[in-house]
């Protein structure tokens, strides 16, 4: 393992989920530092944020999440934040590790705003993954999803560099680029490498394998000094016309967040057959110069749509507060943009557009418009969403309040990061018309009444919630930049702590576990719309 320093620059106070504990050391600043050499590690300030599901888009808790000399732990709802991360050569590098599952780094050009949707993948036996125990003087034929690995007998070495004899669990998992979370699950996430000869390039990916050996007691096992293992690649579908007589192979720098060049895999009949020194992420892939492609989501009326994920192929870009994207893609190959209707809203047609391939160094703009989402209730009247609305994301579930032309509340939106898409309709004095969770609707109505406080304590009225036992204001704090009233209140001998601001809830600590934040607010109301709706309830 190389041995990196971290600099710290421009350093501000971190939100209370992150803590300075990972063990990467620092040292003094003086002249020389102030530009940083290559692989040297640099805590830069950003907004970093995400979450992290499995396989079958459940939200994962307890993730340790690492970024240079900070961590934090995903919650119940999967999700974390940082206000710092490390760089390494002018990209973002994090790492993801859960017990009984594939570690995994991702990693990419470092922006100012940063949005990672990361899947991790079960340990264990499955369609792309599998789990064996061997003895180490035997050789053995490690497969996974078309995937195979030979281990010859007496090549595995402790961490130290001694022989081991003893049994051996592997950990095989099997990455296909067509995988409909190609671009989630793989290490990096944005196809970046580089050459033998110091080259930038961008990869087209012909599938990816993980490997990982253990020893009876859980440490890591490794290959000896001049031994090889011999890799077989499937070729994946609608990859196999004219495929190229040699790809190279490349294998993942979790230090760097890059892929290095290392060896070349030679086709025989209809698989590719390489040879590696070591285990790790593997890649067989080609690589092209890079071409860039960047736009901008907005809605029907040109709103910019923050949050939602633009995937181009193999590699995918999550939309900042803005609703702006940018991806890399390899040159001279033809590309699709697409906004799949699952993550802008169960609701809306998929859009994308076709790119043909460019030269390298080309920059491409291509703006996506989505359509109006319109979604019938229990009676079939139709309500259309899109028109002024605020959105925030909330601890990397975003929320949205929606307006009629009249400024009226009309709708409430929340997206987990998962397939739950929670939408409260309702009509005037928090009359609540019909309730729909992951495109489920119930036909009932929820009679609510002017209160103050909506279906499931979303928004809030502090003069309400004033006049109820145990209420205490707390001093006001600034939530993603907007000034919030704060308080607590005290029933059934829980305590509770709520911020709000305008009626919008932007913080909440309970008793029971729940603790989400704002991180971002994106308005797209006149500031009077407020006075006339978000106190209205």
């Amino acid at each position: 393992m190389k041995s990196f320093r971290v600099i710290f620059r421009n350093v501000a106070t971190t939100v209370a989920l992150v803590a300075a504990t990972v063990g990467f050391a620092s040292c003094e600043k003086n002249d020389s530092d102030d530009e940083p050499k290559t692989g040297e590690i640099v805590m830069q300030n950003l907004t970093l944020s995400g979450t992290v599901r499995d396989a079958v888009g459940n939200a994962l808790s307890g993730v340790l999440v690492s970024t240079g000399s900070l961590n934090a732990t995903t919650g119940a709802d999967g999700t974390f934040a940082f206000e710092q991360a490390a760089t390494v050569d002018s990209r973002t590098v994090v790492r993801f590790e859960k017990s009984g599952y594939f570690a995994l780094t991702r990693s990419s050009v470092k922006a100012d705003e940063m949005t990672l949707d990361v899947v991790m993948r079960r340990k264990g036996n499955s369609g792309a993954s599998s789990q064996a125990t061997f003895n180490a003087g035997e050789d053995k034929t490690l497969s996974a999803g078309g995937m195979k690995a030979e281990i010859t007998a007496s090549s595995l070495v402790r961490a130290d560099g001694s022989a081991y004899t003893g049994t051996v669990t592997a950990d095989m998992l099997y990455l296909d680029p067509n995988d409909a979370d190609f671009d989630a699950t793989m290490p990096g996430g944005d196809l970046a490498a580089i050459r033998s000869d110091n080259r930038e390039v961008q990869l087209l990916s012909y599938g990816m394998t993980e490997i990982t050996l253990t020893d009876n007691a859980g440490n890591p096992l490794q290959l000896k000094d001049g031994t090889t293992s011999e890799l077989t690649f499937p070729i994946p579908a609608g990859m196999g016309n004219n495929p190229p007589a040699t790809i190279p192979l490349w294998y993942f720098d979790d230090e760097r967040g890059v892929w290095i060049e290392e060896g070349t895999a030679t086709l025989q009949g209809n698989v590719y057959v390489g040879s590696v020194a070591h285990f790790s992420w593997h890649n067989l892939d080609v690589p092209a110069e890079r071409v860039t492609i960047r736009g901008t989501v907005t809605d029907c009326e040109n709103n910019p749509v923050s949050y939602v994920k633009v995937t181009v192929d193999q590699t995918a870009a999550v939309t900042s507060s803005k609703g702006e994207y940018s991806v890399f893609v390899p040159a001279n190959t033809p590309v699709t943009v697409k906004v799949k209707s699952s993550d802008y809203s169960d609701y809306s047609s998929e859009v994308s557009h076709s790119i043909p391939g460019k030269s390298g160094g080309t920059v491409v703009t291509q703006d996506v418009k989505l359509p109006c989402r319109t979604q019938e209730p229990g009676d079939g009247s139709v309500f259309s969403i899109d028109k002024a609305s605020v959105t925030y994301l909330m601890s990397g579930s975003e929320m949205i309040i929606t307006f009629d032309n009249h400024g009226k509340r009309m709708r409430w939106d929340s997206n987990y990061g998962t397939a739950d898409h929670t939408v409260i309709l309702f009509d005037e004095l928090a009359k609540i018309y019909t309730i729909g969770t992951a495109g489920t609707w119930m036909d009932f109505p929820y009679e609510g009444n002017s209160a103050g406080v909506l279906f499931a304590g979303f928004i809030y009225d502090e003069a309400i919630f004033a006049q109820a036992p145990g209420f205490t204001t707390l001093t006001d704090e600034t939530i993603a930049g907007k000034l919030c009233k704060v308080f607590s209140y005290t029933g059934d001998g829980c305590t509770n702590k709520v911020g709000t601001w305008n009626g919008l809830l932007m913080l909440v600590e309970d008793c029971e576990g729940v603790s989400m934040v704002a991180t971002n607010v994106n308005l797209n109301v006149p500031s009077n719309a407020f006075s006339k709706t978000m106190n209205i309830f």
